[in-house]
Protein backbone atom coordinates (compact mmCIF):
# COMPACT_ATOMS: atom_id res chain seq x y z
CA UNK A 1 0.00 0.00 0.00
CA UNK A 2 2.70 2.23 0.68
CA UNK A 3 4.51 1.36 -2.14
CA UNK A 4 1.85 2.58 -4.33
CA UNK A 5 0.97 6.00 -2.54
CA UNK A 6 4.15 6.76 -3.33
CA UNK A 7 4.21 5.51 -7.14
CA UNK A 8 0.93 7.81 -7.00
CA UNK A 9 2.47 10.82 -4.82
CA UNK A 10 5.56 10.59 -7.92
CA UNK A 11 3.52 10.90 -10.84
CA UNK A 12 1.00 13.46 -9.49
CA UNK A 13 4.25 15.68 -9.07
CA UNK A 14 5.41 15.14 -12.32
CA UNK A 15 2.36 15.23 -14.71
CA UNK A 16 1.46 19.25 -14.09
CA UNK A 17 5.29 19.54 -15.24
CA UNK A 18 4.92 16.86 -18.36
CA UNK A 19 1.86 17.98 -19.46
CA UNK A 20 1.83 21.87 -19.26
CA UNK A 21 5.88 22.25 -19.90
CA UNK A 22 7.67 19.30 -21.22
CA UNK A 23 4.83 17.84 -23.84
CA UNK A 24 4.04 21.30 -25.28
CA UNK A 25 7.85 21.67 -25.73
CA UNK A 26 8.31 18.66 -26.80
CA UNK A 27 5.29 18.42 -29.72
CA UNK A 28 6.59 21.94 -30.87
CA UNK A 29 9.97 21.08 -31.37
CA UNK A 30 8.80 18.03 -33.36
CA UNK A 31 6.53 19.75 -35.45
CA UNK A 32 9.66 21.30 -36.95
CA UNK A 33 10.76 18.04 -38.51
CA UNK A 34 8.41 17.62 -41.58
CA UNK A 35 10.62 20.76 -42.36
CA UNK A 36 13.32 18.84 -43.29
CA UNK A 37 11.78 17.05 -46.25
CA UNK A 38 10.06 19.95 -47.96
CA UNK A 39 11.68 20.24 -50.87
CA UNK A 40 9.61 23.74 -51.97
CA UNK A 41 10.30 25.64 -49.10
CA UNK A 42 13.95 24.65 -48.66
CA UNK A 43 14.35 25.75 -52.60
CA UNK A 44 13.04 29.39 -51.77
CA UNK A 45 14.75 29.46 -48.96
CA UNK A 46 18.07 29.18 -50.67
CA UNK A 47 17.44 31.22 -53.51
CA UNK A 48 16.10 34.06 -50.90
CA UNK A 49 18.38 36.95 -51.85
CA UNK A 50 19.37 37.89 -48.44
CA UNK A 51 20.52 34.10 -47.28
CA UNK A 52 24.01 34.72 -47.43
CA UNK A 53 24.34 38.09 -46.02
CA UNK A 54 21.32 37.84 -43.53
CA UNK A 55 23.27 35.06 -42.17
CA UNK A 56 27.22 36.16 -41.79
CA UNK A 57 24.92 39.14 -40.28
CA UNK A 58 23.61 36.94 -37.82
CA UNK A 59 26.88 35.30 -36.72
CA UNK A 60 28.92 38.61 -36.80
CA UNK A 61 26.16 40.31 -34.21
CA UNK A 62 25.76 37.08 -31.98
CA UNK A 63 29.58 36.10 -32.11
CA UNK A 64 31.32 39.56 -31.62
CA UNK A 65 28.52 40.56 -29.04
CA UNK A 66 29.07 37.20 -26.66
CA UNK A 67 33.13 37.71 -27.24
CA UNK A 68 32.69 42.11 -26.25
CA UNK A 69 30.24 40.77 -23.28
CA UNK A 70 32.56 38.22 -22.08
CA UNK A 71 36.01 40.34 -22.20
CA UNK A 72 34.03 43.17 -20.24
CA UNK A 73 32.57 40.93 -17.84
CA UNK A 74 36.19 39.31 -16.88
CA UNK A 75 37.41 42.47 -16.81
CA UNK A 76 35.16 44.05 -14.38
CA UNK A 77 35.84 40.57 -12.20
CA UNK A 78 39.49 40.74 -12.76
CA UNK A 79 39.51 44.18 -11.95
CA UNK A 80 37.30 44.61 -9.07
CA UNK A 81 37.36 41.14 -6.97
CA UNK A 82 38.44 41.55 -3.43
CA UNK A 83 37.83 45.49 -3.93
CA UNK A 84 35.21 47.59 -1.82
CA UNK A 85 33.01 48.32 -4.50
CA UNK A 86 32.46 44.33 -5.19
CA UNK A 87 28.77 44.40 -3.29
CA UNK A 88 27.81 47.67 -5.31
CA UNK A 89 28.97 45.38 -8.56
CA UNK A 90 26.60 42.52 -7.99
CA UNK A 91 23.62 45.16 -7.04
CA UNK A 92 24.73 46.50 -10.29
CA UNK A 93 24.65 43.31 -12.18
CA UNK A 94 21.04 42.11 -10.57
CA UNK A 95 19.48 45.57 -11.75
CA UNK A 96 21.09 45.01 -14.87
CA UNK A 97 19.62 41.84 -15.68
CA UNK A 98 16.19 43.18 -14.69
CA UNK A 99 16.36 45.67 -17.34
CA UNK A 100 14.36 44.17 -20.53
CA UNK A 101 16.55 43.87 -23.57
CA UNK A 102 13.82 45.60 -25.67
CA UNK A 103 13.55 48.44 -23.03
CA UNK A 104 17.30 48.63 -22.62
CA UNK A 105 17.74 48.56 -27.05
CA UNK A 106 14.73 51.44 -27.31
CA UNK A 107 16.21 53.97 -24.85
CA UNK A 108 20.28 53.08 -26.39
CA UNK A 109 18.76 53.93 -29.86
CA UNK A 110 16.85 57.10 -28.64
CA UNK A 111 20.68 57.59 -26.99
CA UNK A 112 22.82 57.19 -29.94
CA UNK A 113 20.75 58.11 -32.61
CA UNK A 114 21.96 61.12 -35.21
CA UNK A 115 18.73 63.44 -33.30
CA UNK A 116 19.96 61.31 -29.61
CA UNK A 117 21.08 62.94 -26.67
CA UNK A 118 24.66 62.17 -27.70
CA UNK A 119 24.62 64.25 -30.86
CA UNK A 120 23.00 66.76 -29.06
CA UNK A 121 25.67 67.10 -25.98
CA UNK A 122 28.93 66.35 -28.46
CA UNK A 123 28.02 68.00 -31.83
CA UNK A 124 25.34 70.44 -31.77
CA UNK A 125 24.65 72.53 -34.43
CA UNK A 126 21.31 73.43 -36.57
CA UNK A 127 20.89 69.76 -37.86
CA UNK A 128 21.60 66.20 -36.78
CA UNK A 129 24.89 65.00 -37.71
CA UNK A 130 24.64 62.15 -40.40
CA UNK A 131 25.70 59.39 -38.54
CA UNK A 132 25.18 55.70 -38.91
CA UNK A 133 24.27 54.90 -35.43
CA UNK A 134 21.56 52.97 -35.31
CA UNK A 135 20.26 50.39 -38.19
CA UNK A 136 23.66 50.78 -39.51
CA UNK A 137 24.37 48.57 -42.05
CA UNK A 138 27.09 46.58 -39.79
CA UNK A 139 24.81 45.67 -37.07
CA UNK A 140 27.43 47.76 -34.75
CA UNK A 141 25.00 49.20 -32.61
CA UNK A 142 23.26 46.33 -32.29
CA UNK A 143 25.88 44.46 -31.09
CA UNK A 144 27.24 47.06 -28.98
CA UNK A 145 23.73 46.91 -27.23
CA UNK A 146 23.42 43.16 -27.19
CA UNK A 147 27.35 42.76 -25.04
CA UNK A 148 26.09 45.40 -22.82
CA UNK A 149 22.75 43.39 -21.90
CA UNK A 150 24.45 40.55 -21.67
CA UNK A 151 27.59 41.55 -19.19
CA UNK A 152 24.99 41.85 -16.22
CA UNK A 153 23.90 38.12 -16.93
CA UNK A 154 27.57 36.44 -17.04
CA UNK A 155 28.56 38.71 -14.26
CA UNK A 156 25.24 36.98 -12.02
CA UNK A 157 26.19 33.41 -13.54
CA UNK A 158 30.40 34.11 -12.47
CA UNK A 159 29.04 35.44 -8.68
CA UNK A 160 27.08 31.95 -8.64
CA UNK A 161 29.76 29.84 -9.68
CA UNK A 162 32.56 32.20 -7.30
CA UNK A 163 29.88 31.85 -4.23
CA UNK A 164 29.29 27.89 -5.18
CA UNK A 165 29.54 25.84 -1.71
CA UNK A 166 33.09 26.22 -0.37
CA UNK A 167 34.25 27.78 -3.97
CA UNK A 168 34.45 31.21 -2.38
CA UNK A 169 36.91 29.87 0.14
CA UNK A 170 39.01 27.69 -2.05
CA UNK A 171 39.40 30.14 -4.82
CA UNK A 172 40.83 32.89 -2.16
CA UNK A 173 43.39 29.95 -0.72
CA UNK A 174 44.63 29.71 -4.43
CA UNK A 175 45.06 33.51 -4.99
CA UNK A 176 46.30 33.44 -1.82
CA UNK A 177 49.12 30.73 -2.53
CA UNK A 178 49.88 32.55 -6.04
CA UNK A 179 50.84 35.32 -4.52
CA UNK A 180 53.56 33.73 -1.66
CA UNK A 181 54.78 32.55 -5.27
CA UNK A 182 55.33 35.92 -6.53
CA UNK A 183 52.09 36.31 -8.61
CA UNK A 184 50.55 39.47 -8.82
CA UNK A 185 46.86 40.24 -8.28
CA UNK A 186 46.08 40.10 -12.24
CA UNK A 187 48.42 37.06 -12.72
CA UNK A 188 47.04 35.45 -10.15
CA UNK A 189 43.27 35.87 -11.85
CA UNK A 190 44.62 35.34 -15.46
CA UNK A 191 46.16 31.98 -14.37
CA UNK A 192 44.18 30.66 -11.86
CA UNK A 193 40.86 32.01 -11.85
CA UNK A 194 40.54 32.60 -15.32
CA UNK A 195 40.36 28.75 -16.78
CA UNK A 196 38.24 27.46 -14.35
CA UNK A 197 35.77 30.65 -14.60
CA UNK A 198 35.46 30.05 -18.12
CA UNK A 199 34.62 26.14 -18.15
CA UNK A 200 32.31 26.92 -15.39
CA UNK A 201 30.83 30.13 -18.02
CA UNK A 202 30.40 28.23 -20.90
CA UNK A 203 27.07 27.40 -20.88
CA UNK A 204 25.86 30.53 -20.09
CA UNK A 205 28.04 32.02 -22.86
CA UNK A 206 26.44 29.51 -25.12
CA UNK A 207 23.37 30.89 -24.43
CA UNK A 208 23.99 34.66 -25.28
CA UNK A 209 25.61 33.75 -28.66
CA UNK A 210 22.37 32.09 -29.48
CA UNK A 211 20.46 34.34 -28.25
CA UNK A 212 22.25 37.66 -30.39
CA UNK A 213 22.36 35.69 -32.95
CA UNK A 214 18.73 35.38 -33.06
CA UNK A 215 17.45 37.49 -31.29
CA UNK A 216 14.36 39.74 -33.10
CA UNK A 217 12.80 42.51 -31.18
CA UNK A 218 15.84 44.05 -30.27
CA UNK A 219 17.31 43.37 -34.66
CA UNK A 220 14.01 44.89 -35.17
CA UNK A 221 14.79 48.56 -33.08
CA UNK A 222 18.38 48.78 -33.74
CA UNK A 223 19.59 45.95 -36.04
CA UNK A 224 20.48 46.94 -40.65
CA UNK A 225 17.47 46.41 -42.86
CA UNK A 226 18.77 45.94 -46.00
CA UNK A 227 19.91 43.35 -45.64
CA UNK A 228 18.64 42.76 -42.56
CA UNK A 229 19.77 39.94 -39.80
CA UNK A 230 18.67 36.41 -40.69
CA UNK A 231 16.50 35.89 -37.90
CA UNK A 232 14.36 38.79 -38.82
CA UNK A 233 14.35 37.53 -42.56
CA UNK A 234 12.83 34.29 -40.94
CA UNK A 235 10.53 36.61 -38.44
CA UNK A 236 9.10 38.47 -41.35
CA UNK A 237 8.20 34.78 -43.37
CA UNK A 238 6.68 33.59 -40.34
CA UNK A 239 4.66 36.32 -40.38
CA UNK A 240 3.70 36.46 -43.60
CA UNK A 241 -0.11 35.80 -45.54
CA UNK A 242 1.54 33.23 -47.32
CA UNK A 243 1.79 29.48 -46.66
CA UNK A 244 4.35 29.02 -48.89
CA UNK A 245 6.45 31.90 -46.65
CA UNK A 246 5.36 30.20 -43.61
CA UNK A 247 6.90 27.26 -44.67
CA UNK A 248 9.96 28.58 -45.75
CA UNK A 249 10.29 30.03 -42.47
CA UNK A 250 10.34 26.87 -40.66
CA UNK A 251 12.85 25.73 -42.89
CA UNK A 252 14.82 28.98 -42.32
CA UNK A 253 14.45 27.80 -38.34
CA UNK A 254 16.45 24.65 -38.91
CA UNK A 255 19.00 26.39 -41.18
CA UNK A 256 19.84 28.96 -38.63
CA UNK A 257 19.76 26.08 -35.81
CA UNK A 258 22.50 24.28 -37.90
CA UNK A 259 24.49 26.91 -38.95
CA UNK A 260 25.02 27.81 -35.44
CA UNK A 261 25.56 24.50 -34.39
CA UNK A 262 28.33 24.42 -36.97
CA UNK A 263 29.75 27.25 -35.75
CA UNK A 264 29.83 26.27 -32.39
CA UNK A 265 31.41 23.27 -33.67
CA UNK A 266 34.18 25.39 -35.19
CA UNK A 267 34.47 27.46 -31.85
CA UNK A 268 35.40 23.92 -29.74
CA UNK A 269 37.43 22.40 -31.99
CA UNK A 270 39.42 25.83 -32.04
CA UNK A 271 39.99 25.91 -28.42
CA UNK A 272 41.14 22.25 -28.17
CA UNK A 273 43.72 23.20 -30.65
CA UNK A 274 44.37 26.54 -28.50
CA UNK A 275 44.83 24.18 -25.26
CA UNK A 276 48.11 23.86 -25.35
CA UNK A 277 49.77 26.64 -26.46
CA UNK A 278 47.39 28.45 -23.43
CA UNK A 279 48.50 25.93 -21.04
CA UNK A 280 52.26 26.82 -21.79
CA UNK A 281 51.57 30.09 -21.39
CA UNK A 282 49.11 30.20 -18.15
CA UNK A 283 51.34 27.97 -16.92
CA UNK A 284 54.48 30.36 -17.21
CA UNK A 285 56.34 31.71 -14.19
CA UNK A 286 55.70 34.11 -11.45
CA UNK A 287 54.85 37.30 -13.11
CA UNK A 288 53.98 40.83 -11.22
CA UNK A 289 50.91 41.52 -13.63
CA UNK A 290 48.54 43.99 -11.49
CA UNK A 291 44.35 43.79 -11.00
CA UNK A 292 43.37 45.95 -13.66
CA UNK A 293 41.41 47.73 -11.19
CA UNK A 294 41.44 51.23 -12.83
CA UNK A 295 39.92 49.69 -16.14
CA UNK A 296 37.67 48.55 -14.88
CA UNK A 297 36.18 51.09 -12.59
CA UNK A 298 36.39 53.21 -15.46
CA UNK A 299 34.75 50.19 -17.93
CA UNK A 300 31.68 49.77 -14.84
CA UNK A 301 30.93 53.77 -14.41
CA UNK A 302 30.67 53.53 -18.19
CA UNK A 303 28.48 50.25 -18.60
CA UNK A 304 26.40 51.92 -15.94
CA UNK A 305 26.11 55.49 -16.85
CA UNK A 306 24.17 54.02 -20.56
CA UNK A 307 22.37 51.88 -18.48
CA UNK A 308 20.99 54.76 -16.70
CA UNK A 309 21.08 57.22 -19.00
CA UNK A 310 18.80 54.98 -21.71
CA UNK A 311 16.52 54.59 -18.66
CA UNK A 312 16.71 58.36 -17.77
CA UNK A 313 15.93 59.06 -21.26
CA UNK A 314 13.08 56.89 -21.75
CA UNK A 315 11.78 58.37 -18.96
CA UNK A 316 12.24 62.35 -20.39
CA UNK A 317 11.07 61.42 -23.44
CA UNK A 318 7.80 59.89 -22.56
CA UNK A 319 6.64 62.93 -20.69
CA UNK A 320 8.39 65.32 -23.85
CA UNK A 321 5.64 66.04 -26.53
CA UNK A 322 8.19 68.24 -28.55
CA UNK A 323 12.03 67.98 -28.36
CA UNK A 324 13.31 69.76 -31.09
CA UNK A 325 17.32 69.58 -32.01
CA UNK A 326 19.70 70.62 -30.83
CA UNK A 327 18.00 71.41 -27.57
CA UNK A 328 19.33 69.16 -24.26
CA UNK A 329 16.39 69.79 -22.54
CA UNK A 330 13.10 69.50 -24.02
CA UNK A 331 11.22 72.94 -23.62
CA UNK A 332 8.15 71.73 -22.41
CA UNK A 333 7.19 68.39 -20.54
CA UNK A 334 3.18 66.94 -19.80
CA UNK A 335 1.36 63.06 -19.18
CA UNK A 336 -0.19 63.04 -22.47
CA UNK A 337 1.43 59.65 -23.76
CA UNK A 338 0.95 58.51 -20.52
CA UNK A 339 -2.50 59.33 -21.23
CA UNK A 340 -2.72 57.68 -24.69
CA UNK A 341 -1.37 54.73 -23.05
CA UNK A 342 -3.95 54.41 -20.08
CA UNK A 343 -6.69 55.03 -22.63
CA UNK A 344 -6.04 51.14 -23.58
CA UNK A 345 -4.28 49.66 -21.00
CA UNK A 346 -5.15 46.23 -22.46
CA UNK A 347 -1.19 45.01 -23.12
CA UNK A 348 -0.25 46.13 -19.98
CA UNK A 349 -2.85 44.38 -18.11
CA UNK A 350 -2.11 41.37 -20.20
CA UNK A 351 1.32 41.12 -19.89
CA UNK A 352 1.32 41.49 -16.46
CA UNK A 353 -1.08 38.94 -15.51
CA UNK A 354 0.24 36.25 -17.70
CA UNK A 355 3.42 37.08 -16.54
CA UNK A 356 2.24 36.18 -12.95
CA UNK A 357 0.29 33.46 -13.84
CA UNK A 358 3.18 32.19 -16.19
CA UNK A 359 5.43 32.78 -12.92
CA UNK A 360 3.50 31.43 -10.36
CA UNK A 361 3.01 28.15 -12.17
CA UNK A 362 6.30 27.62 -13.04
CA UNK A 363 7.30 27.67 -9.24
CA UNK A 364 4.69 25.66 -8.46
CA UNK A 365 5.22 23.20 -11.11
CA UNK A 366 9.19 23.01 -10.20
CA UNK A 367 8.40 22.46 -6.31
CA UNK A 368 6.17 19.71 -7.40
CA UNK A 369 9.01 18.29 -9.15
CA UNK A 370 11.50 18.63 -6.64
CA UNK A 371 9.42 17.25 -3.82
CA UNK A 372 8.12 14.41 -5.25
CA UNK A 373 11.34 13.23 -7.92
CA UNK A 374 14.51 12.23 -6.81
CA UNK A 375 17.77 13.74 -7.58
CA UNK A 376 18.64 11.38 -10.31
CA UNK A 377 15.71 12.57 -12.67
CA UNK A 378 16.77 16.02 -12.36
CA UNK A 379 19.13 15.71 -15.49
CA UNK A 380 15.82 15.16 -17.80
CA UNK A 381 14.32 18.24 -17.12
CA UNK A 382 17.30 20.28 -17.05
CA UNK A 383 18.32 18.98 -19.93
CA UNK A 384 15.23 19.83 -21.90
CA UNK A 385 15.66 23.11 -20.02
CA UNK A 386 18.90 24.07 -21.31
CA UNK A 387 17.85 22.72 -24.84
CA UNK A 388 14.93 24.81 -25.03
CA UNK A 389 16.88 27.75 -23.83
CA UNK A 390 20.49 26.92 -25.96
CA UNK A 391 18.12 26.69 -29.26
CA UNK A 392 17.42 29.62 -31.53
CA UNK A 393 13.82 31.12 -30.21
CA UNK A 394 12.68 31.26 -33.42
CA UNK A 395 12.79 27.49 -33.79
CA UNK A 396 10.60 26.58 -30.20
CA UNK A 397 8.41 29.92 -31.24
CA UNK A 398 7.75 28.71 -34.94
CA UNK A 399 7.51 24.62 -33.95
CA UNK A 400 4.71 25.85 -30.54
CA UNK A 401 3.09 27.82 -33.65
CA UNK A 402 2.38 25.19 -36.08
CA UNK A 403 1.60 22.95 -32.91
CA UNK A 404 -0.91 25.40 -31.35
CA UNK A 405 -2.49 25.63 -34.98
CA UNK A 406 -3.25 22.08 -35.77
CA UNK A 407 -4.41 21.87 -31.37
CA UNK A 408 -7.07 25.04 -32.26
CA UNK A 409 -4.68 26.48 -29.81
CA UNK A 410 -3.37 29.72 -31.76
CA UNK A 411 -5.46 33.09 -30.90
CA UNK A 412 -6.41 31.61 -27.49
CA UNK A 413 -5.15 32.76 -24.28
CA UNK A 414 -4.63 29.09 -23.14
CA UNK A 415 -2.18 29.22 -26.12
CA UNK A 416 -0.67 32.59 -25.10
CA UNK A 417 -0.33 31.23 -21.81
CA UNK A 418 1.57 28.31 -22.94
CA UNK A 419 3.59 30.03 -25.01
CA UNK A 420 4.84 32.00 -22.05
CA UNK A 421 5.43 29.60 -19.42
CA UNK A 422 7.94 27.55 -21.82
CA UNK A 423 10.64 29.87 -21.38
CA UNK A 424 9.61 30.66 -17.72
CA UNK A 425 9.57 26.96 -16.45
CA UNK A 426 12.98 26.40 -18.16
CA UNK A 427 14.68 29.81 -16.20
CA UNK A 428 12.59 28.85 -12.97
CA UNK A 429 13.73 24.58 -13.11
CA UNK A 430 17.42 25.93 -13.93
CA UNK A 431 17.40 28.57 -11.17
CA UNK A 432 16.03 26.49 -8.13
CA UNK A 433 17.19 23.17 -8.66
CA UNK A 434 20.72 24.29 -6.85
CA UNK A 435 19.23 25.91 -4.07
CA UNK A 436 16.70 22.66 -3.10
CA UNK A 437 18.97 19.92 -3.74
CA UNK A 438 21.26 21.69 -1.41
CA UNK A 439 18.73 22.22 1.15
CA UNK A 440 20.22 20.84 4.23
CA UNK A 441 17.56 18.03 5.20
CA UNK A 442 18.23 17.52 8.93
CA UNK A 443 15.63 20.19 9.21
CA UNK A 444 13.46 17.70 7.80
CA UNK A 445 14.29 14.94 9.92
CA UNK A 446 13.52 16.99 12.82
CA UNK A 447 10.70 18.37 11.92
CA UNK A 448 9.59 14.07 10.81
CA UNK A 449 10.84 13.77 14.77
CA UNK A 450 8.77 16.33 15.68
CA UNK A 451 5.48 14.39 14.33
CA UNK A 452 5.11 16.87 10.94
CA UNK A 453 3.29 15.73 8.43
CA UNK A 454 5.19 16.05 4.78
CA UNK A 455 2.68 18.73 4.00
CA UNK A 456 3.58 20.29 7.26
CA UNK A 457 6.82 20.17 6.60
CA UNK A 458 7.38 21.80 3.13
CA UNK A 459 4.49 24.55 4.38
CA UNK A 460 6.38 25.54 7.64
CA UNK A 461 10.04 24.68 7.28
CA UNK A 462 11.19 24.21 3.60
CA UNK A 463 9.13 26.72 1.99
CA UNK A 464 10.63 29.36 4.72
CA UNK A 465 13.89 28.61 4.56
CA UNK A 466 14.16 28.60 1.18
CA UNK A 467 12.07 31.73 0.62
CA UNK A 468 15.05 34.06 -1.17
CA UNK A 469 15.52 31.41 -3.91
CA UNK A 470 11.63 30.95 -4.86
CA UNK A 471 10.61 34.98 -4.97
CA UNK A 472 14.18 34.94 -7.01
CA UNK A 473 12.85 32.42 -9.25
CA UNK A 474 9.44 33.78 -9.66
CA UNK A 475 10.96 37.41 -10.58
CA UNK A 476 13.28 35.73 -12.99
CA UNK A 477 10.43 33.95 -14.15
CA UNK A 478 7.73 37.09 -14.33
CA UNK A 479 10.92 38.79 -15.64
CA UNK A 480 11.26 36.30 -18.98
CA UNK A 481 7.73 36.37 -19.55
CA UNK A 482 6.67 40.33 -19.55
CA UNK A 483 9.09 40.25 -22.26
CA UNK A 484 8.37 37.78 -24.18
CA UNK A 485 8.05 38.75 -28.35
CA UNK A 486 8.32 36.17 -30.46
CA UNK A 487 6.39 32.92 -29.46
CA UNK A 488 3.79 35.61 -27.96
CA UNK A 489 3.45 37.45 -31.24
CA UNK A 490 3.07 34.16 -33.55
CA UNK A 491 0.39 32.33 -31.56
CA UNK A 492 -2.01 35.55 -30.57
CA UNK A 493 -2.26 35.60 -34.24
CA UNK A 494 -3.61 39.18 -34.19
CA UNK A 495 -6.06 38.92 -31.22
CA UNK A 496 -4.14 39.87 -28.74
CA UNK A 497 -1.45 42.32 -27.89
CA UNK A 498 1.30 42.50 -24.99
CA UNK A 499 3.76 45.56 -24.28
CA UNK A 500 6.22 44.12 -25.93
CA UNK A 501 4.28 43.94 -28.97
CA UNK A 502 3.00 47.39 -28.91
CA UNK A 503 6.58 48.59 -28.18
CA UNK A 504 7.95 46.55 -31.55
CA UNK A 505 5.29 48.00 -33.73
CA UNK A 506 4.94 51.50 -32.32
CA UNK A 507 9.73 51.91 -32.52
CA UNK A 508 8.93 51.57 -36.30
CA UNK A 509 7.02 54.86 -36.30
CA UNK A 510 7.14 58.60 -35.41
CA UNK A 511 5.58 59.23 -31.75
CA UNK A 512 8.92 59.00 -29.44
CA UNK A 513 6.81 59.92 -26.58
CA UNK A 514 4.47 57.30 -26.56
CA UNK A 515 7.19 54.61 -28.09
CA UNK A 516 9.21 55.50 -24.79
CA UNK A 517 6.15 55.57 -22.53
CA UNK A 518 5.99 51.51 -23.78
CA UNK A 519 9.39 50.81 -23.38
CA UNK A 520 9.33 51.95 -19.78
CA UNK A 521 5.83 50.11 -18.88
CA UNK A 522 7.66 47.45 -19.99
CA UNK A 523 11.10 48.32 -18.32
CA UNK A 524 8.99 49.02 -14.52
CA UNK A 525 7.31 45.19 -14.11
CA UNK A 526 11.04 43.53 -13.86
CA UNK A 527 12.67 46.28 -12.42
CA UNK A 528 10.22 46.28 -9.31
CA UNK A 529 9.60 42.80 -9.49
CA UNK A 530 13.53 41.79 -8.70
CA UNK A 531 13.26 44.92 -6.03
CA UNK A 532 10.20 43.13 -4.06
CA UNK A 533 12.15 39.64 -4.31
CA UNK A 534 15.14 41.17 -2.88
CA UNK A 535 13.38 42.74 0.14
CA UNK A 536 10.93 39.96 0.96
CA UNK A 537 13.89 37.26 0.55
CA UNK A 538 15.69 38.76 3.58
CA UNK A 539 15.66 36.31 6.52
CA UNK A 540 13.52 37.24 8.88
CA UNK A 541 15.74 38.67 11.61
CA UNK A 542 18.16 41.01 9.80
Amino acid sequence: MAGTLRRVRTLAGAAPLFILWALPLLLALGMLAPALADGEAWGLLLAHPQLVPGLALSLFTGGAAALLALLLSLLLLAGLHGSRVWPLLQGASAAGLALPHLAFAIGFGFLVMPSGLLARLIVGGDAPPAWLSVQDPWGLSLTLALAMKEVPFLLTAAFGILARGDAATRLEGELRAAASLGHGRGSAWLRVLLPQLLHQLRWPLLIVFVYGATVVDMALVLGPAQPPTFAVVIWHALNDASPEANRMGLAGTLLLTLVLALALGLVGLLAAALKLPLRRLLSAGPSLLAAPRASARIAGVMLLAVMAASLLLLLVLSLAPRWPYPAVVPPALDLAAWRTMAAAPQPLWLSLGLGLAAAGAAVAMAVLWFETQPRTRDGVVLGLAVLSLALPQLAVAGGQYRLFLDLGFAGTLAGLFLAHLAPVASYVLIVLVGPWRAFDMRYVQAARALSASPRRVLLAVKLPLLKAPLLTAAAIGFAVSVVQFVPAQLVAAGRFATLPMEAVTLSSGGNRPLIAAFALALALPPLLAFLAAARLGRPRWR
